[in-house]
This record gives structure tokens, C-alpha cells and sequence, in this order.
């Protein structure tokens, strides 16, 4: 049997704000390729007899491309057996990593994966400002932006591009209808890919792929529930579904007309 790649996120660096599934793995693992912002407290949670190998990319020094990090992990998936290989960064693996290029090379590779979340550095930040970055009389939405992307686009002009955002709603439901109505009228497509992760990590957990204009007729999701929306969630989509958002790409936007998009709700 391969291995199987566990993607951990290592927090802020501080040993007691990793997760207990990442310490039961760091424990436990055989291998780890870990980011150059781990420091060497949480490494050292590795069996010693593990290979541990930084493929840490920092802006501006040399290091290893994107590509060789996603070939050792392909490798080592493959040449060990039944192996725990843990593949550690920084902060929560989904939030501005390069996470989703490591996993279309283990999705082309035919390699077994998991997702361990870890604290992410907004939540750390705020955490030690002592503030909340949603205090409900301040703020009833959360913008998480880079400054440095792949593209080299500058801020202005990606900041608030519905097409080139995610957006992460919390407390969607139970009116998703209402909830759709009013990301169409922020600039949001009817068909634009989404994702609602009901009970996130539990075991009763539900995710739902599906596009916006599907989701405004949607029913009975339990709470509690996340939304994401955006073009990152369009991998899981039905082939059906591509091939819509291909043809309507060139479209004017018809605000809130759902009809032209057939209900069809996806349990994911």
C-alpha cells in the first residue's frame, strides 16, 4: 500500500496551539516535509528516527519550486509503505498557502490525502491584540486578502472582484434564498461555485457542492453551517456544471434570475 499524505497546519508556531490530530501525527510520522516558518519547537515533536525535510520557500532567497515540493510528496506517497507522511505549513493549510497546487498533483497522482486545519495568522493576530475581527458593532464582514499573489495584481485590484474572491459566510442559512439574493446583488453569478459544510470536522459532518443558483432553493441544511463561495470550489462541481459556467462566461448578468439554472441539489 502507498502512503498517505497528511496536510497539517502548524498554527503560528506556538507548540500548544497546534491541533491534537497534528500532534498525533507529527508523533507518529515517518516523514515530514515541513514550511521554513516552523519552528524547530514543533519539529521537535517528530520520532527521532523520522526524515524531516524543510521545503520551505521564503520571498526572496532561493529554495524548492512548487513543482519539486509536489514531486517529493508524489515520491514519497509511493515508495513507502503504509507510511505517515505529514506535510506541515504554516498557519492553516487552506488560507493563502499554495495548497491548491499541491493537491491537484496528489489528485493526478492518484495519492491519498487528508486535511488537518491549524490556526490561522488573522485569528492568531487578533487573538494577541486582545480584539475581534467581527465584533457585531463594528463589523459584520471579514475581508482576508494578500499582498502577494501569483499574478503580481496589486491589491486595489483584486480587493473587493467578486470573480476573483472566496468568500467565507458564516451563519448562511436558514434563509440561503435571502443569502444568495444578496452575494448576486454584490456582483455574484447564479453560477457561481459554492460550498455549504454543515457540522464542519464532526462526524456527522454534510458538505454540499453546488452553484449559488442552486443553493437559493435549498432546504433542511443543518446548523451549524458554513458558506464558501468562489471559483475554489468548482473542482467538485458536476461536469455539468462546468460546461454551464463555460457557456454563460461571456453573459451579461441578469440580476437574481435563477430560472435559467436548473435546481438540481448536489450532496456533494
Amino acid at each position: 500500500m502507498s502512503g498517505k499524505i497528511y496536510i497539517v497546519g502548524a498554527g503560528p508556531g506556538a507548540v500548544d496551539l497546534l491541533t491534537l490530530r497534528a500532534v498525533s501525527l507529527l508523533r507518529t510520522a515517518q516523514v515530514v516535509l515541513h514550511d521554513d516558518l516552523v519552528p524547530q519547537e514543533i519539529l521537535d515533536l517528530c520520532p527521532t528516527q523520522a526524515q524531516i525535510v524543510n521545503v520551505g520557500k521564503r520571498c526572496g532567497q532561493r529554495g524548492r519550486s512548487q513543482e519539486q515540493i509536489n514531486a517529493l510528496m508524489v515520491w514519497h506517497a509511493r515508495e513507502t509503505q503504509s507510511q505517515t507522511i505529514v506535510r506541515l505549513k504554516s498557519g492553516d493549510p487552506a488560507v493563502f498557502g499554495r495548497l491548491g497546487e499541491e493537491l491537484d498533483a496528489l489528485r493526478r497522482a492518484g495519492v491519498e490525502f487528508e486535511i488537518v486545519p491549524g490556526i490561522t495568522a488573522a485569528s492568531a493576530a487578533a487573538a494577541s491584540a486582545k480584539i475581534t475581527l467581527t465584533d457585531r458593532r463594528a463589523a459584520s464582514a471579514l475581508v482576508v486578502v494578500t499582498a502577494h499573489n501569483a499574478r503580481n495584481e496589486s491589491l486595489s485590484s483584486t480587493m473587493f472582484e467578486p470573480a476573483r474572491s472566496t468568500y467565507a459566510v458564516y451563519m448562511p442559512g436558514p434563509d440561503y434564498a435571502g443569502t444568495v439574493k444578496g452575494l448576486v446583488e454584490s456582483g455574484h453569478e447564479p453560477s457561481t461555485p459554492c460550498a455549504v459544510v454543515s457540522h464542519a470536522g464532526r462526524v456527522d459532518e454534510e458538505v454540499r457542492y453546488l452553484t449559488l443558483g442552486e443553493l437559493a432553493s435549498v432546504k433542511g441544511i443543518p446548523a451549524p453551517a458554513m458558506l464558501i463561495v468562489g471559483d475554489v470550489a468548482a473542482e467538485h462541481l458536476p461536469r455539468r456544471h462546468r460546461d454551464l459556467l463555460s457557456k454563460i462566461s461571456s453573459e451579461a448578468r441578469d440580476p437574481y434570475h435563477l430560472e435559467r439554472f436548473p435546481i438540481h441539489p448536489s450532496q456533494g
